[in-house]
């Protein structure tokens, strides 16, 4: 079943494809090596400006999928999408923070796993990168189902009404 959690960034800085699958390949989360797919491939183009990353991490298993969207008018409906829905689920305590963290957005990282098929080591691997990306891009972490983390993966705001937004 796929499941997409977003990093929604405010920093504009870049972060580098090859900085993602160094940090992924380091980490020794897997007993093989991932293998990375970079589109467009980073040798190509600046590898700054990738749109996805595949994350083959165990045969039979479905790919982890990161993309990457700049800020662009996609994102920008969604964003609004997301603010409309917390105001409407907290009309009396708006949590003004989040509203102006998420409409000062630069970047989103979304990253579509299988949630049922993913391994520990994956989850393992997930939790680590969500963290890793929201510290270096100053972002926060929406798992639709949950709610919004911070960089320490502790909850900042939870959704009454979970958010299910456009497919990237």
């Amino acid at each position: 079943m796929s499941y997409v959690l977003r990093v929604f960034c405010q920093s504009p800085q870049p972060i580098s494809s090859s900085e993602i699958t160094d940090f992924i390949r380091d980490g020794y989360f897997f007993e093989q090596p991932p293998h990375f797919q970079v589109q467009p491939n980073p040798e190509a183009v600046k590898e700054n400006h990738w749109k996805s990353i595949s994350i083959q991490y165990q045969t039979g298993k479905r790919p982890i999928l990161l993309e990457l969207n700049l800020n662009d008018p996609v994102l920008q409906a969604e964003i609004k999408e997301i603010i409309e829905i917390i105001n409407q689920s907290e009309p009396f305590n708006q949590p003004q923070d989040l509203v102006q963290r998420l409409t000062t957005t630069q970047q989103v990282i979304a990253i579509d796993i299988d949630s049922q098929g993913l391994t520990d080591a994956g989850w393992e691997m997930l939790d680590c990168l969500e963290a890793y990306l929201a510290k270096q891009l100053s972002g926060i972490i929406y798992a639709p189902e949950d709610g919004f983390y911070n960089d320490q993966l502790q909850p900042i705001y939870h959704l009454e009404t979970p958010v299910s937004i456009g497919a990237r």
